[in-house]
């Protein structure tokens, strides 16, 4: 059972925990739009891609009217298929891993296509080509196809009755091993005219590392697994040294390409960052999502991703895209973001051993 307590310095009162239904709340109407103004309370690095998504059409023309709840995207680049129950609800993972095993089947045109329809129905008229932009700028280091075959499936109820979730972890341990699969309750609570919800992550309670949703037999479902929990590591980097202002506002940030692309690229970069002083001059700024700023840039107070950035610079210098971690090509006093937000969390670690 859920608490939540209002604390005023040594009282705490308790606040009234309530219900969907006493509230006369509804799954799509409420608790759908909490989720998709604020997918943060299920994960950090999702965006939307879609909700109430139905568009599922087969090979032979045919189609099905069931609607996704949500469909989100990673910055590691897996899709995340959301399912939503106001109460509890017995066969809620049935219904998930169906649009689980559609979803498996998209790749990034399709999913723009989703988000650009979404977005255009909600008022904010979005074509297919700047839909991808968008989802390709939310990438930590860029599309992986093979992580997209293997899509995390979320649950999300006010309470899961014990059949479920003993057959969502025999399904994840036992029949289809690897299966990424989450349980996240929900509680409403009333205090003082205010009405207040929370979430939280009940399974699995270790984390998954190392495991996979749905391996198709041609993917070796360890390795995708390793690259998605690589890159959800690497996206985090930002947010662990905002968090600690472990860079000082307007610190110089360099980007070093030296192991990461081929020479030849390495001093086409160099070459046009060269031309222009103020091409190197990018700074950090405590943003946990963008926290670069670049002289050079058409507004140089606009904050930049580190991805969106390094993106910026080759387009401008004539360099074709690549996929390599963000994290890893911009450097702070010689060392790497990933490996300085690494270095950070090793220290927080050693002093909680020794305390």
């Amino acid at each position: 059972m859920a608490h939540l307590l209002r604390i005023d310095q040594a009282t705490a009162t308790p606040a009234v925990e309530t219900t969907m239904s006493e509230e006369c709340l509804e799954e799509t109407r409420h608790l759908e739009q909490w989720i998709v103004h604020h997918p943060e309370v299920i994960d950090e690095g999702l965006k939307i891609v879609a909700s109430q998504y139905n568009r599922w059409v087969s090979v032979e023309g045919g189609s099905a009217k069931e609607a996704l709840d949500v469909l989100a995207l990673s910055s590691s680049g897996q899709t995340v298929v959301i399912e939503l129950k106001r109460g509890s609800d017995r066969k809620v993972h049935l219904q998930a891993i169906t649009y689980e095993a559609l979803v498996a089947g998209f790749d990034r045109h399709m999913l723009a296509d989703a988000h650009a329809h979404w977005l255009t129905k909600n008022g904010a008229a979005t074509t297919a080509e700047e839909a991808l932009e968008q989802l390709t700028e939310h990438l930590e280091s860029g599309w992986d196809d093979e992580i997209l075959k293997l899509p995390r499936l979320v649950l999300v109820a006010e309470s899961f009755p014990d059949q479920v979730l003993t057959t969502v972890q025999w399904l994840a341990d036992t029949v289809a091993h690897g299966l990424e699969i989450e349980c996240h309750e929900y509680s409403l609570f009333r205090d003082n005219g205010a009405l207040y919800s929370s979430f939280q992550k009940i399974f699995p309670v270790e984390n998954l590392e190392g495991r996979t949703l749905r391996p198709a037999p041609a993917v070796d479902t360890g390795q995708v697994r390793e690259r998605i929990a690589t890159r959800e590591r690497r996206a985090r980097s930002v947010k662990v040294i905002a968090e600690r202002r472990g860079i000082p506002d307007h610190a110089r940030i360099e980007l070093n390409l030296d192991t990461l692309v081929k020479s030849e690229i390495v001093a086409q970069i160099d070459d046009w960052l060269a031309a222009e002083s103020s091409r190197r001059s990018v700074t950090w700024v405590n943003d946990k999502v963008r926290p670069l700023l670049w002289a050079a840039a058409e507004d140089p107070s606009a904050r930049w991703t580190p991805t969106a950035l390094r993106d910026e610079i080759f387009a401008q210098a004539g360099v074709s895209s690549h996929n390599f971690s963000a994290a890893d090509g911009w450097q702070y006093q010689g060392q790497s973001l990933y490996w300085f937000a690494q270095s950070l969390l090793n220290r927080e670690s050693d002093e909680a051993e020794t305390s």
